[in-house]
């Protein structure tokens, strides 16, 4: 009989399994997959963007889902600064990146990975890998779980950690959805979160790589605006991806999923106003009457995008700018201002970063990460209906509910 028993070797089981162990507990961790931290590994291009130097709490909540109000608490005990200095403590020191973004000095998430199997070891935690859960049933004050090895192990307590729906060969296949649900949770529909969207637009191979530092993309259903945003964006074979897509995706997918058609338009230059980049645009006709307009736009947007918006807009490549009417003219600032493009779909839930939706928060103890439902049964990381942003905010959570979770007493 163990204290408490973790399922699921992610950043928020780990971390659970080292501070359960740690805090005296006889402690089991059953990892379905041959290592630990697999999907650890990829997060960041494999470089782990761990956290996010943003200080406020409360600003750091503002970059979650409206569920993300529940991490509140887990924050004001467990947050970046002490993450970090968890880390440091151990050897491993961070820089700061753009927009916040913290990662090893090494860029290495093997660095990360490694740290926290040795605290789980070190701290008298046991580790069982290619051991998958088939099955949980509550007996008495205790629990039983049986692996599809038909092997048993019983514990006081259990910590779900077993991640959402997206990338599945890391291990995250929606078992503890199942789980959930069989125990009495509300388990909230799981949909992709930061992920590309899949576009209809039959020109994308010729912009596949084509990349901004910063547009804005609107998002219309029906012709009324429900979404903005502004930041890095790429084409892609399939259609758009980065994070300023990434942010939106999950949006993107409930207007479809509602059977709403939706589309796009997406601003090249945001850092201009209309009648600022109408000026420019006179500036240039002025000055260089004679260039042809598609090299006049090359100025404006990258080069392979000029033909398609000249096709856009039914203009002749090869015209010249004194031959250019007004109307034209407006016609191409509208397209700068507002390139609009049809959304077919968004890439499928096993590609995302990560998975919306999950067991609802409302059931959930924040104090503890103990279920309201059943005594006994705890949840960490990504199982939990809790999604942010890119740039570091889904680690630091799945941190600090595995340690409230895994700072339980085994009593």
């Amino acid at each position: 009989m163990f204290d408490v028993i973790v399922i699921g070797a992610g950043p928020g089981g780990m971390m659970a399994a080292g501070r359960s162990a740690e805090q005296g507990n006889k402690t089991l961790l059953l990892e379905k997959t041959d290592s630990s931290g697999k999907k650890l590994l990829l997060s960041g291009n494999s470089r782990c963007n761990i956290t996010n130097s943003c200080e406020a709490i409360e600003d750091f909540i503002n970059n979650f889902s409206e569920s993300g109000k529940f991490l509140r608490n887990a924050f004001s005990v467990f947050f970046n600064k002490d993450l970090l200095r968890f880390f440091r403590k151990r050897g491993l020191d961070f820089k700061v990146e753009n927009n916040g973004k913290i990662f090893p000095i090494t860029d290495r998430a093997e660095d990360v990975l490694r740290i926290l199997v040795k605290y789980m070891k070190d701290s008298g935690c046991q580790i069982l890998y290619r051991k998958e859960v088939s099955d949980i049933v509550k007996e008495g004050e205790a629990f039983e779980i049986t692996a599809k090895d038909n092997s048993i192990y019983s514990a006081k307590k259990i910590i779900l950690a077993t991640g959402g729906l997206s990338y599945p060969d890391t291990g995250s296949t929606g078992f503890g959805f199942h789980i959930a649900k069989k125990l009495g949770h509300t388990v909230i529909k799981p949909k992709p979160g930061l992920t590309g969207v899949i576009l209809k637009n039959n020109f994308l191979k010729e912009w596949q790589g084509v990349s901004f530092e910063d547009v804005c993309v609107s998002v219309y259903t029906d012709d009324k605006l429900i979404h903005k945003d502004c930041g890095e964006m790429i084409f892609t074979h399939f259609g758009i991806s980065g994070p300023v897509i990434f942010h939106m995706s999950s949006i993107i997918y409930e207007a479809l999923d509602s059977g709403k058609k939706v589309f796009l338009s997406i601003d090249f230059k945001p850092d201009m106003k209309h009648h600022e980049l109408e000026m420019l645009f006179h500036e240039e006709f002025e000055n260089n009457p004679a260039k042809k307009i598609s090299n006049a736009l090359k100025e404006f947007v990258p080069a392979r995008l000029v033909k398609r918006i000249l096709e856009a807009v039914r203009l002749d490549k090869d015209k010249k700018l004194n031959q250019v009417s007004k109307e034209e003219r407006r016609r191409i600032l509208e397209r700068l201002k507002g390139f609009r493009m049809t959304v077919e779909s968004v890439r499928p839930i096993q590609e995302a970063m990560v998975t919306c939706g999950g067991v609802s928060v409302k059931e959930i103890d924040p104090k503890t990460m103990e279920s309201k439902i059943v005594k006994g049964l705890y949840f960490a990381g990504e199982v939990i209906n809790i999604d942010g942003r890119t740039g570091g905010y889904n680690l630091q959570a799945a941190f600090s509910t595995g340690w409230i979770a895994g700072s339980v007493s085994g009593d």
